[in-house]
């Protein structure tokens, strides 16, 4: 979905999407999306970028007080 941003002066109130912005804000809209004070601002969203997957040391969880099974009885 392309990227868009809202480039006017005022408030604006965008109820297709469901959107309030504010000048600079830009959001996800529809191809050919058309607004007074919108322009495109990508074409397309960047693809999501895997991170070096590192395995992370597992703790070890410790309870904080001794289990008493028979409390509450």
């Amino acid at each position: 979905m392309p990227r868009y941003e809202y480039t006017g002066e005022d408030e604006r109130v965008i109820p297709d999407l469901s959107l309030v912005v504010n000048k600079g804000d830009t959001f996800d809209a529809p191809d050919g999306f058309k607004a007074t004070g919108v322009q495109l601002a990508s074409s397309k969203t960047a693809p999501a970028v895997e991170k070096d997957k590192k395995e992370l040391p597992k703790e070890e969880v410790k309870p904080s007080a001794p289990s008493d099974i028979s409390a509450g009885a």
